[in-house]
């Protein structure tokens, strides 16, 4: 009985037990987390998942876009199947966005990426006055009112607005020009719906500013006079400028970092590449440099500018500096040559020229061993004539033997006009009458002078039929500078028309032949009765 008893037992143990064995080991779900699970369009993320399966691939998707597909491994402490997937986060409005990852057997799991508006540069650092192209992403779709701020200083900035609203994946470009600003970090930041309080929302990029000096010209001879500035230096900064390690100037920098311009005329030394430096108090490392390219080059003494020009008649020299030694040079102005040999400096003396030709820049030109120097300029006079005074005829008439011929060529007085480079000719209009108008280009060599009066005889190509006329002058002056015209005046071609005239003449002959006539029979008449 004892027996039975144990077997009853065990048999019951065991019919417990059975169920036990044929009941399946519980699966653990499938999960996944981001890392950082919010950001900007642009950042890196990574996807973490666990309890897949061991061994077995998973694709990870962003908006139902594939990113990317892994295999899983153990972990060392639990045999579930992990795996680790990192990807860019691509363009999106902003916002919650998925983040789906799901094996082959269809297990999945979900997580939510936050997006958070952002801009980025194309650039980190630069000049003043440098374009900067700026992107931005992750702002809300197609949204509008967008603005750049760029920060000068903590309390100072500039507003760039955006020409353009983001498109339906909440970004946009745009590029503004980097304005005068203190050397050193500066934020650049975005709002949209012009409104001032979402600039918290958006991430901040960096832009470094770095000194720069400009030179203007940055080549040229000695002798030549430029320009020295420089933006992006420290604040107030005291600058000291040298030129091939000698000093020239000091400036002190404004509250945004930029000084000059200072002038510095370039002195006498070899060709080729010299350095101009900004340095600060008694530095010997220059802030920043910049290169001047010295080469052979010639000037004209007297010199000449526009707002103090040259003019016709007048005779300048021209002188060369840091060309090689003893070497030939040509020297050309308006079509003339001059052939020259430079001194054992290098020097060329003093060629003389007189000057002529058109108003406005004429060039002055050197070349030697088939090369050229830098043009020198010669600015000449473009002022404009006075306007002559009309003498005869006015309001007359002319040309008493032009009722008989047909024809009247009048003389045209006018008053003598002054200038610096000479007056080179003189343009007479006529018009009116049965002509068609006249324009005569009258060289100074075909007038007469009378005291102050001009005179002028009209061709016999232009003689005037019978009518009334205009006529007006205007003075050219040696440098081709064309005055304004005399007011017109009034004047009458001949006494009668040509019809009347030679009806006159006709008439009076007539009288003549038939007084000739009577005179004759009267003398035959007293003849016979003597």
């Amino acid at each position: 009985m004892k027996l039975l008893r144990c077997l009853i037992i065990a048999l019951a143990i065991c019919l417990v037990a059975i169920p036990a064995l044929v009941t399946p080991v519980q699966a653990w779900d499938v999960k996944i987390w981001l890392s950082p699970d919010e950001g900007c369009v642009g950042d890196r993320i990574t996807v973490h998942g666990h309890n897949f399966g061991d061994e077995e691939t998973v694709d990870v998707y962003y908006d139902d876009v594939r990113q990317d597909s892994t295999g899983t491994y153990k972990g060392q402490q639990c045999p579930h199947g992990f795996f680790d997937v990192s990807f860019t986060v691509p363009e999106g409005c902003q916002g919650y966005h998925e983040v789906y990852a799901e094996n082959t057997k269809g297990r999945n799991a979900t997580a939510h990426f936050v997006v958070n508006p952002g801009i980025s540069l194309d650039t980190k650092s630069g000049h003043t006055g440098d374009s900067v192209e700026v992107s931005g992403g992750g702002f809300p779709c197609e949204a509008g009112g967008i603005n750049i701020r760029y920060y000068l200083d903590d309390d100072s900035y500039v507003d760039f607005p955006v020409t353009a609203d983001a498109d339906e994946d909440g970004s946009w470009e745009e590029g503004f020009s980097v304005p005068a600003s203190a050397k050193g970090e500066h934020t650049v930041g975005a709002y949209y719906d012009d409104d001032k309080g979402t600039l918290s929302d958006v991430r901040e990029a960096s832009f470094e500013v770095e000194p720069i000096i400009m030179l203007n010209p940055d080549s040229g001879c000695a002798g030549d006079i430029i320009d020295v500035s420089g933006t992006g230096f420290v604040a107030t900064d005291d600058i000291k400028l040298k030129y091939d390690g000698q000093e020239f100037g000091q400036y002190i920098a404004d509250e945004y970092g930029s000084w000059g311009a200072v002038t510095f005329t370039i002195p006498e030394c070899s060709q080729g590449s010299h350095v101009i430096g900004a340095f600060h108090g008694g530095s010997i490392v220059a802030t920043a440099s910049a290169t001047f390219t010295l080469g052979a080059g010639i000037a004209l003494q007297p010199a000449t500018s526009p707002s103090s020009p040259g003019h016709v008649g007048q005779t300048f020299n021209v002188t060369g500096k840091s060309f090689d030694p003893n070497v030939a040079v040509s020297i050309s102005y308006q079509n003339e040559t001059a052939n020259v040999f430079t001194d054992a400096e290098g020097d060329v003396h003093a060629v003389t020229f007189t000057a002529r030709g058109r108003h406005g820049e004429q060039y002055v030109d050197a070349s030697y061993n088939g090369e050229t120097a830098p043009s020198a300029i010669f600015y000449m006079e473009g002022d404009i004539p006075d306007e002559p005074v009309l003498n005869s005829p006015v309001d007359t008439r002319t040309g008493l033997f032009g009722s008989f011929l047909g024809r009247a060529c009048p003389t045209f007085t006018w008053s003598n006009v002054t200038d610096p480079s000479g007056i080179a000719s003189y343009d007479l209009e006529i018009y009116g009458g049965d002509n068609p108008p006249v324009s005569i280009a009258v060289p100074i060599e075909a007038v007469s002078f009378h005291g102050d009066i001009v005179a002028y005889t009209l061709p016999g190509k232009y003689a005037l039929s019978y009518g009334s006329y205009y006529w007006k002058v205007r003075a050219i002056d040696g440098a081709e500078n064309e005055g304004n015209w005399a007011e017109a005046k009034s004047f009458h071609a001949g006494v009668l028309p040509q019809w009347a005239a030679i009806t006159i003449a006709l008439g009076l002959l007539l009288v003549v032949i038939l007084g000739v006539g009577m005179f004759i029979r009267r003398r035959l008449g007293y003849y016979y009765y003597e």
